[in-house]
């Protein structure tokens, strides 16, 4: 049997020491059938103490060959954090695209880009995959309708990809130097989209299934979203877990979590119609601020919302996910998605029903900045309200930012 040696000197000669230890040796020369006889019949022996024997029966044999690899070849691995590196580029020729989520629709949307004729085709191809005409659900409404969660966002990430078809068509250099992309709840498919990790059409399949999705937990409890601004001095926990309570006192659902990370001092709660009211109710105790209530028609990314995880899951089976082309950042995790396919399927899949990070996303792109120059933000889509968080964030960003409307 075979084994490293070192040399080392005694006295006027060069004496060779077997210097690998018992299980070293045990991992290169013993089959797993040598061991598991040992073990069980006490008749058989091999040469090494027992608590080494155990030790190799319980590894599997792709261990074994994992730990032969790692010494030859060392710890080089593929990168799936999912960062790639844009430092050969200019700072201030980054190109980052920002796209809105649910809340940001209006009647009309989809008039200003729609004679762009990559833009038109936008809407075409999802009107066939969602067997509806969704320009005129976004041009004429009615309003009621368009804020209906099953048509909302289908309309809001079709509105939103024809504006960045129009915005390729207006500056060839926004697609040449795009370096990262984030979209705000359903805006995250946008982004998907932008990124080319999926083709429009699978992501308005998926949209149209998170939408029927979310609307029927919707169904399960009378719940809302509202604002509410936090300080240090703030118990906003406390309260949540009060409203919790005065909602199970009633016997109903106790839903009231954190939705949305805005910025700085600023959330989204998700909440029953009870724990809402509670914390309108109860503002100065709990030393919080709760502005107006959000025109949604549930508590989203909430755990109301857990049924709709798995049907979101199961939508992306069998849709082909490609490396992306550049940052992609997540809502799930509020950082930079991994390249793993599994990983973006699975914190796509559970943001639905987990706060949207939207504060953290933020600081990473602002920290994008060198010397005090910035990359060039573009928010595209309906609605401004990205850039107002972006101007909360920072008003040295804020000055590269551009809107670009539908």
């Amino acid at each position: 049997m075979l084994a490293p040696f070192r040399i080392t000197r005694c006295s006027t000669r060069w004496v060779r020491r077997k210097t690998s230890s018992g299980s070293e040796i045990l991992d290169e020369g013993s089959t797993f059938s040598d061991v598991h006889n040992v073990i069980l019949n006490p008749t058989t022996r091999l040469p090494y103490p027992e608590k080494q024997l155990r030790d190799h029966l319980e590894k599997t044999s792709s261990e074994i060959v994992k730990e032969r690899n790692m010494m030859r070849y060392g710890t080089k691995k593929k990168n799936v954090s999912g960062i790639i590196d844009f430092s050969h580029l200019p700072i201030e020729e980054h190109v980052v695209l920002l796209f809105p989520g649910q809340g940001a629709q209006f009647v009309g949307m989809g008039k200003k880009v729609i004679e762009i004729p990559a833009a038109k085709q936008v809407f075409d191809e999802a009107s066939e995959i969602l067997g509806y005409d969704i320009l005129k659900v976004c041009l004429d409404g009615p309003k009621q309708k368009l804020e209906q969660t099953q048509y909302c966002q289908p309309a809001v990430v079709t509105s939103s990809v024809a504006a960045f078809e129009a915005l390729k068509s207006s500056d060839p250099s926004i697609e040449e130097n795009l370096t990262d992309v984030a979209g705000f709840s359903v805006g995250e498919y946008t982004a998907l989209v932008a990124g080319e990790v999926l083709t429009f059409s699978d992501a308005i399949r998926i949209v149209k299934t998170r939408a029927e999705a979310m609307s029927e937990c919707a169904k399960l409890v009378k719940s809302g979203m509202v604002t509410v601004r936090v300080n240090g001095a703030s118990k906003l926990d406390k309260a949540m877990t009060d409203a919790r309570k005065k909602a199970i006192e009633k016997r109903e659902m106790d839903i009231c979590d954190v939705a949305n990370y805005l910025y700085c001092g600023v959330r989204v709660i998700g909440g029953s119609e009870t724990c809402l009211t509670f914390l309108e109710n109860n503002q100065k105790e709990y030393n919080i601020q709760v502005g107006k209530r959000l025109s949604v028609s549930a508590a989203f990314h909430t755990r109301q919302m857990e049924n709709a995880v798995e049907k979101i899951a199961q939508a992306f089976k069998n849709v082909e996910m490609h490396r992306p082309i550049c940052n992609i950042y997540s809502n799930f995790t509020g950082k930079v998605m991994s390249a793993k396919k599994a990983d973006m399927r699975g914190a796509v899949a559970k943001q639905v029903n987990s706060p949207v990070r939207w504060e953290q996303i933020q600081q990473l792109l602002f920290r994008k900045h060198q010397n005090e120059i910035f990359p060039r933000f573009f928010e595209v889509g309906p609605g401004r309200q990205l850039g107002a968080m972006l101007l909360q964030t920072s008003k040295k960003a804020h000055k590269c930012y551009t809107h670009f409307s539908c």
